[in-house]
């Protein structure tokens, strides 16, 4: 085989490789992006849990409070009584000491509601805090384990590309802009294997007379139909025997 076409072989081969590489590394950042889904919804669960926690405590303190003004409004209206001089002011004052006592009632009803409510919404939130923990952990460690693979990824690209570079300083120029050109035009493959008569690149038959030359391998030579360089790829003996 013509030493120049099995360089650039070589450097096909290693263009292959690093497109894969850079495939697998430009999907990292999404992959932990899709990993936070989980984590996000375990932080709004308990970022809600926690909210609704904090209303509790609000409502129960103004309830409370409600409650210290309607017993310090019945306090001012009992002040009242020793200064009562006829029975219908006598019976307003009840009827105001009633009507507090029931709002004093009905507040300290919803008070207790409040609190029961409060308390299991606090005994519950310990679970959820747990969940949350144990989320944020398995997510630090999947995007530490990315994060490795990304860098090992890197690393393995720039040593390809260490490689490629001393492989492209023995193709001739000329050879090696034509291969690039037909590479950047066809998908980042510009070599392709010449298997019987069909081309690997485009799948399209080629005539017989240019099927020998490449079997030689003596000429460097371009599919008629994909533009892409050819090799010979030898066919396995069990396919040989099949299509005769």
């Amino acid at each position: 085989m013509n030493p120049q076409l099995e360089l650039l072989i070589s450097l096909q081969n290693m263009d292959t490789e690093a497109q894969g590489m850079e495939r697998a590394l430009n999907a990292i950042p999404g992959q932990i992006q899709a990993g936070t889904s989980e984590r996000d919804l375990k932080k709004q669960r308990a970022d809600k849990a926690l909210e609704e926690i904090e209303s509790l405590k609000k409502k129960r303190k103004d309830l409370e409070r409600g409650v210290q003004d309607q017993n310090d409004h019945m306090a001012k209206i009992k002040m009242k009584l020793p200064n009562v001089k006829t029975n219908k002011e006598y019976s307003a004052i009840l009827t105001e000491v009633d009507s507090v006592k029931e709002k004093i009632s009905q507040l300290e009803d919803q008070e207790l509601e409040i609190m029961e409510t409060l308390e299991q919404k606090e005994s519950e939130f310990p679970a959820i805090k747990a969940q949350l923990d144990e989320e944020e952990a398995h997510f630090k460690e999947y995007t530490a384990k990315k994060e490795n693979e990304a860098k090992r990824v890197k690393d393995e690209i720039q040593a390809l590309e260490d490689r490629r570079q001393q492989i492209t300083r023995q193709v001739e120029p000329t050879l090696l802009k034509r291969y690039e050109k037909i590479s950047k035009a066809r998908e980042g493959v510009g070599v392709v294997g010449l298997k019987g008569m069909i081309c690997q690149g485009c799948h399209q038959s080629v005539l017989p007379q240019m099927m020998i030359k490449v079997k030689a391998g003596k000429e460097i030579l371009d599919c008629m139909n994909c533009l892409r360089m050819l090799f010979w790829v030898e066919e396995p003996e069990s396919e040989t025997a099949a299509s005769k």
